[in-house]
């Protein structure tokens, strides 16, 4: 069993900033609150990848140096969402809350809130490079208040539209010229997110379905400012399960027919993917796993469904049809529950150790090494757990101190 992640090697010093898109939501005040409860001590680090033996020695920056703030376009405040968590799900108790109250209170003055940072193709508003440079000196006065030695930025924004595609999004320059001539059909929030935080010479990771670190012209910035990215979309729950099982079925030359599944989800990203246009990216990151990792396309449906009454929590029905010795027909069922802040807020945490880890030696572009926090990972084409995971072990082994 892992101790506290206060116990376990750290790199002391200036304190390492998280700046959140989407700071406001359930997975961002869930790591908040996770986080600051266990660098005092009120919980345990299960469920942080960190935590594991072989990630011990690598110098990982400790808990208790992180200094949250961020984004968001709603107006509920950091300590109003963590007791809607604790009265919705049961995620968070009534004396964790209590006890980190003033944590909240104090890390809500470093969360900017405005609207107009959720812009639709169709909506008016602030220009994009006012609104880009907006983003830029925030980003640059939380750095700078706080006397942080660097920024990670994580977006954590719900499922938007994905944005029509244009050559101009394939360079840096063309994103240059779309910022200029106010495209923002062509240039969603997350796009943006990444734009401020590479142009400040911030890692960022983006922990959702909304393109925007998979565009050349976004990857083409990373190199040029020399900053590490990671992306797309938190593998968390289903998805988990069907990179973990589908290996399973390759080693055994037992061939898959058919793999329906079912997800159910009712928080605010339930709600955003209730709508089509948000959930494009979301089904075409869940259902091109199994063609990638079994070598054959298998007929497979992914529903999604939003069901309020669940709140934080999701579940996920799976239905596996497939062929074995003398082509007799069989099934394998699963369901899967779990609550989706839960799930997401250790990894979170994780991959902004990790980006700091990697900057601090000099890296940039993809973080490939991530591939196994990541539906439809960067630089990595491998999509079965088992083999992401040994990639992040050989890292591992090649950056650990002493």
């Amino acid at each position: 069993m892992t101790g506290s992640t206060e116990h376990t090697p750290g790199t002391s010093g200036p304190r390492l900033g998280i700046w959140i898109a989407g700071a406001g939501g359930d997975i961002a005040t869930t790591t908040i609150v996770g986080a600051r409860a266990i660098a005092q001590g009120l919980a345990d680090d299960l469920g942080l990848v960190t935590s594991l033996p072989p990630f011990a020695a690598l110098g990982l920056r400790s808990l208790s140096t992180l200094h949250f703030g961020g984004v968001d376009v709603g107006y509920t405040s950091l300590p109003q969402t963590a007791e809607a968590l604790y009265r919705r799900s049961r995620t968070v108790s009534r004396e964790l809350l209590d006890a980190l109250r003033p944590d909240l209170d104090t890390i809500e003055t470093d969360i900017l809130r405005d609207r107009a940072l959720g812009w639709t193709a169709t909506s008016d508003g602030t220009p994009l490079a006012d609104t880009l440079a907006h983003l830029r000196g925030a980003l640059r006065d939380f750095r700078e208040r706080h006397g942080l030695e660097r920024v990670v930025v994580v977006n954590l924004i719900s499922a938007g539209p994905t944005a029509a595609a244009d050559p101009a999004q394939q360079s840096a320059d063309g994103l240059a010229e779309l910022v200029a001539t106010d495209r923002r059909e062509l240039v969603t929030p997350s796009m943006a997110f990444a734009m401020a935080a590479l142009a400040e010479g911030c890692p960022f990771v983006n922990f959702t379905p909304n393109p925007s670190t998979g565009y050349d012209g976004v990857r083409e910035l990373a190199d040029r400012y020399r900053v590490p990215i990671a992306g797309d979309d938190g593998k968390t729950g289903e998805t988990l399960v069907k990179t973990a099982l589908a290996p399973m079925f390759l080693a055994r030359n037992l061939r898959v027919l058919s793999w329906e599944g079912v997800n159910l989800l009712g928080n605010a990203d339930g709600r955003a993917l209730d709508h089509p246009q948000n959930r494009s990216a979301k089904i075409h990151n869940k259902e091109h796993v199994l063609e990638r990792i079994l070598g054959y396309a298998p007929h497979a449906g992914v529903d999604i469904n939003y069901v309020p009454s669940l709140g934080d929590w999701k579940t996920a029905w799976d239905l596996i049809h497939f062929q074995g010795f003398l082509g007799v027909p069989m099934t394998m069922q699963f369901t899967w529950q779990g609550c989706d802040s839960i799930l997401a807020a250790p990894l979170v945490l994780d991959l902004a150790r990790f980006a700091d880890l990697a900057a601090r030696h000099g890296e940039y572009g993809p973080m490939s090494h991530l591939a196994a926090f990541f539906k439809n990972p960067l630089g990595c084409d491998d999509l079965a757990l088992p083999s992401q995971f040994e990639r992040l072990l050989d890292y591992a082994r090649a950056h650990t101190v002493g």
